[in-house]
C-alpha cells in the first residue's frame, strides 16, 4: 500500500497512501470551501483524498487528488436503477478500491452517493449550506418530513440493507455521526449529543495564510478579473437549480423569472446560477449577464464582491451578504410545485423584502 499514490487529474499534486490522514467527501462546493479552510494548507494539499460529485465541477475537482464520481443525481426521483447498481457497487467495492479509507478521518457529507463510502465508520459531518440543519432538520420541515417518510418506507428499508445505516438516516441523524461543523449557531434535534464546530467562512478566510488563499483561489479558478467585475454590481439574481431538480417546469420558471425580473433593469443585473443550475438565462433573456464561474456565492463575498441589492426565489444564498445589501425575498409560494417541495416556512435568516410577482 506504500507504494501506490493518489494522483490530482491536472498532476499538479500526488499523495502515497500511507500520507494521506483525512477523507473528505463532498457532494457541493459548499462543504469543499468549508473543508479547505478548516484546515491548515499543508493537510488539505498533502494529507487529504477528495472525493466529490457531480456537484462539484469537474474543472474544480481535477486540481484536487482524489476521486470524481459523475453519476446521476436523484433528487426528486424516486428510482433510477443504474445509480442504485453504481451506490451499490461502491458500497461493495469500498474496500478494496480505497483501502486507505479506513485508517483516516472522514470529513463528510451524507448525503446521496457517497455516503457509501463512510460505511460502518465514525465521521465527522460538513454543512450542505447556510443554516441548513435549521431550515431542513425541524419536526415539522419538508425535508425532515422527507426524511421520515423514506425512513418508513419500502424503499428506505432497502437502501438500508443495501447500503447501511447512514444510507437513509441523512444530515447527522445517526449515531456513527459525532462532530458537526456548521458556519453559523443552528437549532435542530439533530445537535443534541453531537460536537458542534461553528466557524464562520469569513472567521476561517481572515486566518488562512496568503498562499492558502491563494491555492483555495486557484482549485475553484477565480481570477483578479473576476473579482474586480464584481465590483459595484448593482443586482444580482441568485439563482437554483429549479428545473435540473426537476421541481419545476422549464416554461414554469420561465414565467417566474418573467415576473421577477419585470421588477428591474436587467441591463445592470447579474446572474449569479447556483453550481448545479444549468439553465440558459442568455438564450431565454438576451442581454442579461451570467457570471459563468461555477463558484458558490460565499468565496465571492469573501473577495470583497459589492452590490446594491440581491434577489432570489428562496436560495439560502441571500444570507451570505451584510444587511446593507438589500435582500429581495420572492418566497416559495411564487408557485404550488415550489411549496411541496420546500413547505410553506422557508425564509431568509436577515433583513428582507418580501416580494410579489
Amino acid at each position: 500500500m506504500k507504494n501506490k499514490v493518489i494522483i490530482s487529474k491536472d498532476r499538479s499534486s500526488e499523495i502515497p497512501y500511507d500520507e494521506i490522514r483525512n477523507s473528505c467527501m463532498c457532494v457541493s462546493i459548499y462543504a469543499l470551501l468549508q473543508y479547505l479552510l478548516l484546515f491548515d494548507e499543508q493537510t488539505i494539499r498533502k494529507h487529504t483524498c477528495y472525493f466529490t460529485g457531480y456537484a462539484v465541477d469537474k474543472a474544480i475537482s481535477d486540481k484536487l487528488p482524489g476521486y470524481h464520481f459523475d453519476v446521476k443525481q436523484t433528487i426528486n426521483k424516486t428510482f433510477v436503477p443504474s445509480r442504485w447498481w453504481d451506490k451499490f457497487d461502491l458500497r461493495v467495492t469500498r474496500n478494496i478500491r480505497f483501502p486507505f479509507i479506513k485508517n483516516t478521518n472522514i470529513y463528510a457529507q451524507d448525503l446521496g452517493f457517497l455516503s457509501s463510502l463512510i460505511g460502518k465508520q465514525s465521521y465527522n459531518m460538513l454543512s450542505d449550506a447556510p443554516n441548513f440543519l435549521t431550515m431542513n432538520m425541524q419536526p415539522d420541515s419538508a425535508e425532515y418530513l422527507r426524511h421520515v417518510r423514506k425512513n418508513n418506507s419500502i424503499q428506505g428499508k432497502i437502501e438500508r440493507l443495501l447500503y447501511g445505516n447512514v444510507a437513509v438516516h441523512t444530515l447527522g441523524d445517526n449515531p456513527q455521526c459525532t462532530d458537526i461543523f456548521l458556519t453559523e449557531k443552528n437549532i435542530s434535534p439533530v445537535l443534541e449529543n453531537k460536537n458542534i464546530h461553528i466557524n464562520s467562512f469569513q472567521e476561517l478566510w481572515q486566518c488562512s495564510s496568503e498562499s492558502k488563499k491563494k491555492f483555495i483561489l486557484d482549485v475553484f479558478n477565480v481570477t483578479e478579473e473576476d473579482i474586480a467585475s464584481l465590483q459595484n454590481v448593482e443586482t444580482m439574481f441568485l439563482s437554483q437549480p429549479l428545473v435540473q431538480d426537476g421541481i419545476l417546469k422549464r416554461d414554469e420558471y420561465i414565467t417566474i423569472l418573467k415576473g421577477i425580473f419585470k421588477h428591474y433593469d436587467t441591463s445592470k443585473m447579474l446572474v449569479k446560477p447556483h453550481p448545479r443550475d444549468t439553465f440558459d438565462y442568455v438564450h431565454y433573456f438576451p442581454g442579461i449577464s451570467v457570471f459563468k464561474k461555477k463558484v458558490n456565492v460565499q468565496l465571492l463575498v469573501l473577495l470583497g464582491a459589492t452590490l446594491q441589492r440581491a434577489v432570489t426565489i428562496c436560495s439560502s444564498s441571500i444570507n451570505a451578504f451584510p444587511n446593507e445589501v438589500e435582500a429581495d425575498w420572492f418566497g416559495q409560494k411564487c408557485h404550488p410545485a415550489l411549496v411541496d417541495f420546500y413547505g410553506n416556512d422557508l425564509k431568509p435568516f436577515r433583513p428582507y423584502n418580501q416580494m410579489t410577482l
